[in-house]
């Protein structure tokens, strides 16, 4: 019964996430292409620096509504809160706004990762190890679907629709997933929180967990690196399509939608096969030193042969990888924690720590821009690099976990 329960759990929250998904691939690649358009891609790292704030600013509002409302509520909340904000950005599209672009680009950034992790914090709080070995791969693969259909649908509709368009399809999106993942809580029932709506903001994220659990600590490393590396290569490859398709903005948002949705096709078959091959049979520390391994070949190849396809070919697998084993082995380390854990320090890593490692990288970028160093010369050696950091801090991260 306990197993029944686990499955019925990781099916309908990689149902909700199928949803949210799909709208994700309407909005990222038009809210980058609307960006680009009205500000140019060099400006693409000045928005991201502003990354940083918005994050901060969105977990600490979600930690404190979670201190008030508890996991059910707090996920409807900040469900249907971003299908009005995002409908709101899509109306300001229409007046013509320039300044609706930036925001709508950082608002993509924020609200898919806070529903996604959301999602996996239940996930984490209602499996097993055992379980979450053979499930976290078809759970990100269900998932991932979404993705696949979202960048399908996309290029196909765009063409008729227009860019703007696809922003209000992502926000109706949200609706069926926030239904499916309020059912799933309404069903299984919400894990037992500790009393914190008294607490100070700093308790409401989870910070003070990062002084007693080195887990924490690493995983908040590895995923700042990693994220950097995902930076500079979608800086790389931005810059790359621009003068690709200058002047062609529903052939380049068409272009990346068709990327992504491979992308996302790729992954399927990580998540579905190999994810679960690889947790069942191969030690955990092994497939997390597997993954820098993958991406400095990758890397090397495009600093040798810079163009659309080897940087591409860097940042899809990259994000293929991030999608599947990666998401899929990071998630059993927070199985074993205590709720706060799962619920607060867990945000604080997957979605402060995923996009202020995108954030902070801008800031610096953005500065050098500004002081005339060409940093697009520079963005594969930066990639480079962090994941040198990335390979280092997967020892102390799987010193216990080798299992």
């Amino acid at each position: 019964m306990r197993v029944s329960k686990e499955y019925q759990i990781a099916f309908m929250m990689a149902a909700a996430a199928f949803f949210t998904l799909v709208g994700y691939e309407f909005i990222r690649s038009p809210a980058t292409v609307l960006f680009k358009n009205t500000w140019g891609a060099e400006n693409l790292p000045l928005v991201m620096s502003a990354m940083p704030v918005v994050v901060f600013g969105g977990v600490a509002l979600y930690g404190w509504i979670l201190s008030h409302l508890g996991p059910r509520r707090t996920l409807l909340v900040t469900s249907l809160g971003s299908s009005c904000f995002i409908v709101a950005c899509y109306f300001g599209l229409l007046t013509g706004s320039k300044m609706v672009t930036p925001i709508l680009f950082l608002i993509k950034e924020l609200y898919i990762v806070l529903l996604i992790e959301q999602y996996w914090s239940y996930i984490n709080s209602s499996l097993t190890p055992t379980t979450a070995k053979k499930v976290n791969g078809p759970i990100t693969g269900i998932a991932g679907l979404g993705g696949v259909v979202g960048g399908s649908v996309g290029s196909l509709i765009v063409g008729p629709l227009g860019t703007e368009a696809m922003v209000l399809a992502a926000a109706l999106m949200l609706i069926p997933a926030a239904i499916v993942s309020n059912l799933t809580y309404r069903l299984h029932g919400e894990p037992e929180a500790p009393d914190t709506s008294d607490e100070s903001i700093s308790h409401h994220m989870g910070w003070q967990m990062f002084r007693s659990n080195p887990t924490l600590v690493c995983l908040l490393a590895i995923v700042l690196s990693s994220q950097v590396i995902a930076a500079v290569l979608d800086f790389k490859f931005n810059e790359l399509l621009s003068v690709e398709f200058a002047g062609a903005t529903d052939m380049e948002t068409a272009f990346q939608l068709r990327f992504w949705g491979f992308l996302n096709l790729a992954s399927i078959g990580l998540q579905f096969v190999i994810a679960p091959l690889l947790l069942s049979f191969i030690a955990l520390r092994l497939v997390h030193l597997m993954l820098p391994l993958i991406h400095f070949s990758a890397i090397i190849f495009a600093i040798i042969e810079p163009s659309v396809f080897s940087v591409g070919l860097a940042f899809f697998l990259f994000k293929a990888f991030d999608y599947s084993i990666f998401r899929a082995a990071k998630e059993i380390l927070y199985i074993p924690l205590e709720f706060d854990a799962r619920y607060r320090a867990k945000e604080v890593i997957d979605v402060f720590g995923y996009r202020t490692g995108k954030g902070g990288s801008s800031v610096l970028i953005a500065l050098a821009q500004r002081a005339g160093v060409i940093m697009g010369n520079y963005y594969l050696y930066i990639a480079f690099f962090m994941a040198a950091i990335w390979l280092t801090l997967v020892f102390p991260l799987t010193r216990q976990k080798s299992g």
